[in-house]
């Protein structure tokens, strides 16, 4: 099986569909009370379909719909890669990080691959290489697009996106609520900022 959707064009409305009916329903329901016939009706294929697209079942689909996650993620990231500043440049990737994993909530959890193991699929290997070369391309290109040459770039993001994952879990297991979440959130936006300005002021 290839993580790449199929070429064929019927093949790869079916790869679709089990892949969206996926997400719906691994974040409803989670995916351990998932079945593959859930999958087959929410997404209104056969059965058999699942299987001809997705030999390994549902770890297979899984480790699919988590490499479409990360290539969505990606996209919409470097969209996002704009401003004629450095700063302008960070906090737009910032706010865009925020909202995608708020509409997103299962996306820490799969991007992770957390619901499958390695030993479950031969493609949740290949799933958790291409998703780490995907966020780590991700990351390069935004420390480029806000200045490489500036000192602590690449660790001003990271601690940003880090910050972001931590008050967002926390948010999700309703430990703190949306309104002390976006506080939290904004505090790590000014920091990082801050420490932008701060790096370019020393680097003079």
């Amino acid at each position: 099986m290839s993580l790449d959707p199929p070429a064929d064009r019927r093949r790869r409305r079916t790869h679709t569909a089990v892949l969206d009916a996926a997400d719906l329903l691994f974040t409803r329901d989670g995916y351990r009370a998932t079945s593959v016939d859930a999958l087959a009706n929410q997404a209104d294929v056969a059965l058999s379909s699942i299987y001809a697209n997705f030999p390994g079942g549902k770890s297979d689909v899984y480790a699919a719909l988590a490499c479409r996650t990360a290539s969505e993620h990606a996209e919409g990231m470097r969209e996002a890669m704009t401003g004629d500043t450095a700063e302008d440049r960070l906090l737009a990737t910032f706010d865009a990080y925020v909202a995608f994993h708020r509409a997103r909530p299962l996306a820490f959890r799969i991007l992770g691959l957390t619901d499958v193991d390695d030993r479950d699929s031969e493609i949740v290997t290949q799933a958790r290489m291409r998703i780490d070369a995907t966020l780590i391309g991700i990351t390069r290109d935004l420390v480029a697009a806000i200045g490489s040459t500036l000192p602590g770039t690449e660790e001003i993001v990271l601690l940003a996106w880090a910050t972001v994952n931590g008050v967002l879990s926390l948010e999700l297991r309703h430990t703190i609520s949306r309104a002390s979440a976006d506080s939290l959130i904004e505090m790590a936006r000014s920091d990082g900022a801050r420490r932008l300005k701060e790096s370019a002021h020393a680097q003079r």
